[in-house]
């Protein structure tokens, strides 16, 4: 899950809201489908923050509940031991999936912060690679990926094989949504103008789709190299 401990404020549930409106008006389907597949609440399908959001598109309203759900995800989950950064083991034990979720606040990625950051990144991966010795291989997948302070935490030759995400099958994950949102978890400008300015001028949903600033990165590459970079920096 890539959720675990991000802060959102009320206003990322309203800009999901909006989106909602559009994508029902342009894509013709029904709101429930709308917040279900075109919304980072998908990740809450199959718990009781989504059969709130479920009630409330009928009788009530959805950010608001969307909104609630989140923070009682948050209250749930416990922090993570390696900062920023936690993982999950695929693919029978041969690859690491990393994930990245800011719980420091704003400026998280800042060039003073970079030294904590892969000292995060290596105690993730060295545990990562205790926990699957035939591991070779990491993934990654984020919109992070464009920001030159997420980048930092990489060599060359990881991000060298970066490809972009169809963010049609995105729409429905914070790996593409979270770039809206700010350290301190208010919404973030420029960025939330633009996507709210080109949904406004949408008159076909291929439109909302490219509506999106930034595009998902996705990369797989080698966990040693990643490992000796992130190592190296920390030292």
């Amino acid at each position: 899950m890539t959720t675990r401990a991000l802060l959102f404020e009320r206003a990322f549930f309203d800009l999901q809201a909006y989106w909602v409106d559009r994508v029902v008006e342009l894509a013709h389907i029904d709101r429930l489908t709308a917040w279900h597949d075109w919304t980072s609440m998908s990740a809450l399908v199959d718990s009781d923050g989504w059969r709130a959001i479920d009630a409330a598109v009928h009788h009530g309203d959805p950010a608001k509940a969307a909104h609630q759900s989140w923070l009682d995800l948050r209250a749930s989950l416990g922090t993570s031991s390696h900062g920023c950064f936690w993982y999950e083991v695929e693919d029978d034990g041969h690859q690491i999936r990393l994930h990245f979720a800011n719980r420091e606040g704003p400026g998280a990625l800042s060039s003073t912060r970079h030294a904590a950051r892969r000292a995060e990144l290596a105690s993730a991966l060295n545990e990562a690679r205790r926990v699957a010795p035939q591991a070779d291989r990491l993934r990654g997948g984020s919109w992070l990926y464009n920001l030159p302070g997420y980048r930092a935490m990489f060599p060359p030759t990881f991000l060298a094989g970066a490809i972009e995400a169809d963010t049609r099958r995105e729409v429905g994950e914070l790996a593409l949504w979270g770039q809206f949102v700010r350290g301190d978890g208010e919404l973030y400008q420029p960025r939330t103008g633009e996507f709210v300015q080109a949904c406004e001028n949408a008159t076909k949903v291929g439109d909302l789709i490219t509506a999106f600033p930034l595009r998902k990165l996705n990369v797989v590459g080698s966990l040693d190299d990643v490992l000796s970079w992130a190592g190296a920096r920390c030292r």
